[in-house]
């Protein structure tokens, strides 16, 4: 679990190797997170980036569902991918640091969690 919130602070550099679509369209943002995560975890090698990926498509998604009431399987799909990713370049602008946001939340949340070392010990 601590890889894994670890590889979150990573996310913006692994979707920089995503190749750059060509169609721009005027996406809900989440929606467009949502495949920009997908995108780059289905290229990412590294197993701890790539679960990490995993986790910004799922809160994308969520995101996207709840707010809007739709199903991600009717908006995502090969077919409509390009256009709603759009310019890679400005998905990783705006994907990135939300992505890192939310990485970054989580990670402290987690480290939260924990029990100090003195009670982990006592276990």
């Amino acid at each position: 679990m601590k890889k894994t919130a670890l590889a979150l602070g990573l996310i913006a550099s692994a979707a920089l190797s995503v190749p750059a679509a060509q169609a721009q369209g005027t996406t809900n943002p989440d929606l467009r997170c949502a495949a920009w995560a997908m995108l780059a975890g289905a290229q990412e090698q590294d197993e701890g980036k790539k679960n990490a990926l995993g986790f910004m498509m799922a809160y994308f998604i969520g995101r996207y569902e709840q707010a809007s009431g739709g199903k991600i399987q009717m908006q995502i799909t090969p077919q409509t991918m390009e256009d709603v990713l759009g310019d890679i370049d400005e998905a990783n602008a705006v994907c990135g640091p939300r992505a890192n946001d939310f990485g970054q939340r989580l990670q402290q949340t987690l480290k939260g969690m924990q029990a100090p070392a003195s009670q982990a010990q006592g276990r």
